[in-house]
């Protein structure tokens, strides 16, 4: 074609040209530029233990903990892409395994260390861990991925939730698992006989027995709600002192209205012995044993099936 048989347009019509030109371009520049991914999302600083931590996506989370903090992100509805399995039972809880739709990475178990490079594979966008006696881990995955850390006690798993809830981006969700536990414990406690009597929570394990304590135990902080109560002459501790052990020749400060034993695995022949001796001493008393890593420790999961544990028998 000849370029010069086009006739010129005139200036005005040719500003316009311009202009409309450049209006196209621009608005083909917006609508061609690709969306904003999570990854590249905006961060939101969340404060925790170790400090603070901007956090974007929350798309795919690893827990370095496998009894505790877990079942609070799996409650949330978070389904991780790697956590720490639990080195007591060597299998997360039955309660939190109906709940994930896959199986996390294995990235260790919280005594024998974390597999930083099977952390680092499974690629988190948010790492939760516990605060206790974790800053040099804390430092050493902070390098991989967004890290916070929960401060937790066993007997103050609501605010476990609620701290988590809270790192997700799921404070409501947090606040209605709450809501709903404390209403079931309240009708519970509602229906109970007004006076129930006195409770002994006992663990049993392969070496020795030990009673957990009123105040800083998970178990207990569910008995409480529903207004059961320790021995006096037990110790009722505190967030430090979840257990208190007892030797076979004192076995008389268990004694109790009910008497829960929680069992560890291989630990069935003495739990028998041990109820057995309790018998002889209070023949009165209702008794039953569960296995004690279903309830040892947990979040609302495990609280509200122990609520129906302990009102059930």
């Amino acid at each position: 074609m000849d370029l010069t048989a086009i006739p010129r347009p005139r200036p005005a019509l040719a500003l316009l040209t311009a202009l409309t030109v450049g209006l196209v371009a621009a608005c083909s520049t917006e609508t061609d530029s690709p969306p904003e991914s999570s990854a590249t999302a905006a961060t939101t600083t969340i404060t925790h233990a170790f400090g603070a931590t901007d956090v974007g996506s929350t798309d795919r989370v690893a827990v370095l903990d496998g009894d505790r903090t877990l079942e609070a992100v799996v409650a949330l509805g978070i389904d991780p892409v790697a956590a720490v399995v639990p080195p007591l039972t060597g299998d997360y809880a039955p309660l939190v395994r109906e709940e994930l739709d896959g199986e996390p990475a294995d990235i260790g178990t919280s005594d024998g260390g974390i597999n930083l490079e099977a952390l680092a594979a499974a690629e988190p966008d948010l790492i939760v861990m516990q605060s206790e006696g974790a800053e040099e881990l804390y430092q050493q995955v902070s390098q991989i991925a967004p890290t916070v850390a929960v401060e937790y006690t066993p007997s103050s798993w609501k605010d476990t939730l609620t701290q988590i809830g809270g790192f997700l981006g799921r404070e409501d969700a947090a606040a209605d698992l709450v809501t709903a536990y404390d209403e079931r414990a309240a009708e519970a406690a509602a229906t109970a006989p007004q006076d129930a009597g006195t409770l002994s929570i006992v663990r049993v394990r392969t070496d020795g027995v030990r009673y957990m304590t009123q105040e800083g135990s998970f178990p207990w902080s569910v008995a409480l709600d529903l207004g059961r109560q320790a021995p006096s002459v037990q110790d009722l501790g505190e967030d430090g002192t979840q257990a208190v052990d007892v030797s076979m020749e004192q076995l008389g400060l268990l004694v109790a209205d009910d008497i829960v034993l929680l069992v560890d695995d291989g630990a069935g022949p003495a739990a028998q012995q041990v109820e057995d001796l309790l018998r002889a001493m209070a023949p009165d008393a209702a008794y039953s044993q569960i296995p004690s890593k279903d309830v040892l420790f947990g979040n609302v999961l495990t609280a509200q099936a122990l609520l129906d544990t302990l009102t059930t028998g």
